[in-house]
């Protein structure tokens, strides 16, 4: 993650918006670093730097929410499945039964004619 990068999240995270001074503070980046992110992001039309106060337009809230929450095209469909839900492949035809007792209790009660039954009883 580049420092840029830790700028927009933080003043993606920021209500009000964060003085200047907060990203030295925080991450020691000094003031003509600061002053050449301000210039080419208020270029953009991403940020208003107004008091010393830096935040994000609506349209920079918008490219932020665009950028962290799309998938990422890079890879395949399956390249970014956490490996503990990663098991063997079944083999075709082969039967397949979840343990039971991984399942959640919310999933294991069933309504049947308005009786709430578990699915253990039936």
């Amino acid at each position: 993650m580049t420092i840029e990068d830790k700028i927009l999240k933080d003043l993606f995270e920021s209500i009000d918006g964060l003085f200047a001074y907060t990203f030295y503070s925080r991450y020691r980046i000094e003031p003509d670093e600061i002053i050449n992110f301000i210039s080419k992001y208020e270029k953009k039309g991403i940020i208003d730097f107004d008091n010393n106060k830096i935040s994000l337009t609506k349209e920079g809230r918008e490219i932020i929410l665009k950028q962290k929450f799309q998938p990422r095209t890079t890879g395949n469909k399956f390249s970014n499945i956490p490996k503990e839900f990663i098991i063997n492949k079944l083999k075709i035809n082969e039967p397949y039964l979840p343990n039971i007792n991984d399942v959640s209790a919310d999933i294991l009660k069933s309504k049947k004619g308005g009786i709430e039954t578990s699915i253990k009883e039936v």
